[in-house]
């Protein structure tokens, strides 16, 4: 076994881990109880709202998942369980999907007045949560930063792709209502879903992004667990990471200039692939796998720390478009 193989969290960590993880457990599993219970109390009169709404059932019951799950990896430690280093790090792409949820769960509850107390604890604790799982991730995996991009930016891609698909499905079973991402002539995802554009090759977008972003996912749980791929493979993902940025780019054009609206959840797939694309095609050039000269090589290494500031360029340039063509500043 490799040092990374045999590293175990410390046994204060652990202790610490499943501590906060028993209080992440004890404040969902209250909020959930309550949200059922105002349910019922409500009748038929009942109303989801927030995520609870967009979910069908309290979110609470999700982050009680999460928070079973730490808290069960926290006890086997404390047990004398030895997790690799694979297992860390995925308990860290876990967590940061709980994190992200969470952070979508209170955004959800702002908008509707529908905050409460169980949600903002829930936030905290996952966010402490993921905070020591990144102080104690296992150090020499030059991957680790790749696997926990891939896993978080697939969750998101994958979740934006399920909403466009349930929106249009909803104009499928009741045309006459609204998407729920419907904000005004502008930001809209009804125009763009309704259109010949949304439905390329024959059926929904959202399905190809559904089917494509689950893949992210798995690619990037099996970086995190210790699985190494060979050079074809790494050459076939990051055509496919290319085309999908393609796709984007070509989507991005019939939005601004042809559709003329912005959809939200088309804009978060946006904004995850663009960062996927370069993560992924300069770690496959650093790393050997596309064949280039040592020196080229060596460029594309040190380039591989500029991926924020591609990224945050390639955001400018797409908002500077959007801004010319539609005005959105004022727009908004």
């Amino acid at each position: 076994m490799t040092p990374i193989e045999t590293q175990a969290r410390p046994k204060r960590s652990a202790a610490i881990l499943s501590s906060v993880a028993a209080l992440g457990v004890l404040v969902s599993f209250i909020g959930t109880v309550t949200a059922f219970a105002n349910i019922e109390a409500a009748g038929k009169a009942a109303a989801l709202v927030g995520a609870d709404n967009e979910l069908g059932y309290p979110s609470s019951a999700f982050a009680l998942v999460v928070f079973a799950v730490v808290l069960a990896v926290g006890v086997a430690e404390l047990a004398g369980a030895t997790f690799t280093g694979g297992w860390q790090l995925t308990l860290a792409a876990v967590l940061a999907i709980g994190t992200i949820f969470e952070l979508w769960s209170v955004s959800l509850a702002l908008v509707g007045s529908a905050l409460t107390v169980f949600l903002l604890v829930q936030l905290a604790l996952m966010a402490a949560l993921f905070t020591l799982s990144v102080i104690h991730m296992p150090r020499g995996r030059a991957d680790a930063g790749l696997g926990l991009f891939l896993v978080v930016a697939g969750v998101i891609g994958f979740f934006a792709a399920m909403r466009l698909t349930v929106d249009k499905v909803g104009t499928f079973t009741d045309p006459s209502t609204a998407p729920s991402c419907d904000v005004s002539v502008l930001v809209q995802c009804g125009k763009n879903l309704e259109s010949w554009q949304g439905s390329l090759f024959g059926f929904p977008n959202p399905l190809v992004g559904v089917g494509g972003w689950t893949a992210v996912i798995m690619v990037g749980i099996m970086v995190l667990a210790g699985l190494r791929f060979g050079r074809w493979f790494w050459i076939a993902f990051n055509i496919g990471v290319a085309g999908a940025l393609v796709f984007v780019c070509w989507l991005i054009y019939q939005s601004i200039f042809v559709l003329t609206t912005l959809c939200p959840w088309c804009m978060a797939t946006w904004l995850v692939t663009i960062p996927t694309f370069w993560l992924v095609t300069l770690y496959t050039l650093k790393s050997g796998h596309i064949p280039v000269p040592e020196r080229t090589r060596n460029f594309f290494t040190a380039s591989y720390g500029w991926v924020p500031l591609l990224t945050f360029t390639s955001y400018v340039v797409i908002f500077m478009f959007a801004q010319l063509q539609l005005d959105v500043v004022h727009r908004l």
